[in-house]
């Protein structure tokens, strides 16, 4: 078979088609994936979130007081941990670093006036670590 100009220019077309219908289905391919990574993750977080809160009422109800202040401080240490990653997370608008730095700054003032240490030594020097990284000391 001999190329010519025509049938090169037939195979190009269809190389560059190809490309095109490849791109736009990776892409599309790779939104759907990206949003359910994403959708799965806040519903895994606003799942386990409604267990710990109803923990904390059914203790509540009972009269169990410390047992649900325990078990807001455990939710509040690790809410915090997270807050503090080996590297920045990239893409953070102003809004939610704004956010972060005012809970931890709410869970600092808290911390001060009613210091606990947890059973959990790791996550307890965790967190105060977090507070000195915000120039928040102990006092």
């Amino acid at each position: 078979m001999r190329i010519n100009s025509k049938n090169l220019l037939v195979y190009f077309l269809l190389v560059l088609a190809g490309s095109a219908v490849g791109f736009l289905v990776g892409g599309y391919t790779g939104t759907e994936f990206g949003i359910s990574v994403i959708t799965n993750s806040s519903l895994n977080k606003d799942a386990q979130d409604v267990q710990t809160h109803v923990g904390v009422l059914r203790s509540l109800r009972k009269g169990e007081t410390n047992a649900a202040i325990e078990q807001i401080e455990f939710y509040i240490d690790d809410a915090l941990v997270i807050f503090d990653p080996n590297e920045p997370y990239p893409g953070l608008d102003q809004r939610t670093i704004d956010q972060v730095n005012a809970a931890i700054k709410t869970a600092y003032d808290y911390r001060q006036e009613f210091p606990r240490q947890s059973s959990r030594s790791r996550i307890d020097e965790m967190v105060i670590n977090l507070f000195k990284k915000h120039n928040l000391e102990e006092q």
